[in-house]
């Protein structure tokens, strides 16, 4: 995407939430990303606690429980090499594990999830389940 337009807005129920250069709304959203997952599955509790626990150390902007994806966490924090390290000790303090774990720089992924709380493939996949393909291949049909 970042490559084929020079512009880009992000619509959310037919209104523009976020509009500029991908370079400019990844700037907006600021800091790295990391997706945290405590279990493959973790459970809503779990991920409620990590959250409070890790949105107490000072690296940590936001963190955002992502439910569609077996409520992994997303967080943004403070660009820097020890980041990952940071976190991990805090689980294992905490005494909770660590499934997976991975730090980037913010994408328009990331843009999309910071202004409507939900990832691109989130948004897709419930619209297409909100999708009625019989009334589609009527209205087509005129």
């Amino acid at each position: 995407m970042d490559a084929l337009a020079d512009r880009v807005a992000i619509i959310d129920k037919g209104v523009v939430i976020a509009a500029g250069t991908p370079s400019d709304l990844k700037d907006r959203v600021g800091g790295d990303r990391v997706t945290l997952r405590i279990r493959e599955f973790t459970p809503v509790e779990e991920a409620e606690n990590a959250k409070a626990m890790l949105q107490n150390l000072p690296l940590v902007q936001e963190v955002i429980i992502n439910s569609a994806q077996g409520n992994s966490l997303n967080l943004v924090v403070t660009a820097q090499s020890e980041a990952l390290i940071t976190i991990q000790q805090a689980l294992k303090e905490a005494g909770l594990p660590t499934f997976g774990i991975s730090q980037s720089r913010p994408s328009l992924d990331d843009v999309y999830l910071a202004a409507t709380g939900q990832t691109l493939l989130d948004a897709e996949l419930a619209a297409a389940g909100s999708r009625d393909p019989k009334a589609e291949r009527k209205q087509n049909m005129r």
